[in-house]
């Protein structure tokens, strides 16, 4: 029996294939967009909580009566700063989303964040530890590894009851803020790490690091 072939069976079913594919990309595309937005109003409100502190500060002047304060409000600070991190590294490296403008006003609240955490560590006698990963998207082979082994490095201080802050920039993006930093500390390649305000340049380990943190207390 001689079989037929019905292209117009064929062209309606590569239409619709074509058209789901269509509207799957679309979707997506919606929420990511959905998600941008949405660290984007995070960024602001974490924003806000950072001026509030600071204009406490500055009322209070060298007075050091609202210093549980500052720690309270600077824990919830740094957890939420944390937390947008691995929403951008997600959006970044799993969804190929990449929205340069967004990512230098977190780094604005970032650098806030650690300046506010410098005076308070000088105002209160706060002994954490403040660390500085700067990094680089284009071309640093071994700077994602580095991340992990300051986050490794940070964990196990942690369990001894030893605290450590983490705060990280992308020296390559453009970013004024990050470009700032990396000159005050002589920061020319990557990845290097700042603790309390010493340089570090090139990749270190897990181990490295601890030493580095615990001596810098």
């Amino acid at each position: 029996m001689k079989r037929t072939v019905s292209y117009p069976i064929y062209a309606a079913a590569f239409a619709i294939s074509l058209a789901i594919f269509v509207i799957g990309i679309y979707i997506g595309m919606q929420i990511d967009q959905a998600n941008v937005r949405s660290i984007s109003d995070d960024v602001s409100n974490i924003s806000e909580k950072v001026a509030s502190i600071q204009l406490l500060l500055l009322a209070e002047g060298n007075s050091s009566s609202f210093c549980p304060v500052y720690a309270s409000q600077l824990d919830s600070i740094d957890q939420d700063v944390e937390r947008i991190g691995y929403k951008l590294a997600y959006l970044e490296d799993e969804k190929g989303v990449f929205d340069s403008e967004l990512k230098k006003k977190y780094f604005i609240m970032e650098a806030e964040s650690y300046l506010l955490s410098q005076k308070v560590k000088a105002l209160c006698g706060d002994d954490s530890i403040l660390v500085i990963n700067f990094y680089s998207n284009a071309g640093c082979g071994r700077c994602r590894e580095q991340g992990i082994e300051i986050l490794k490095a940070r964990d196990a201080l942690a369990a001894q009851g030893i605290g450590a802050k983490l705060f990280s920039f992308d020296g390559e993006i453009g970013s004024p803020v990050a470009e700032a930093f990396a000159r005050q500390y002589n920061v020319t390649g990557y990845p290097s790490v700042v603790i309390n305000g010493r340089a570090y340049s090139g990749f270190r380990d897990s181990e490295s690091l601890q030493a580095y943190m615990k001596a810098a207390r």
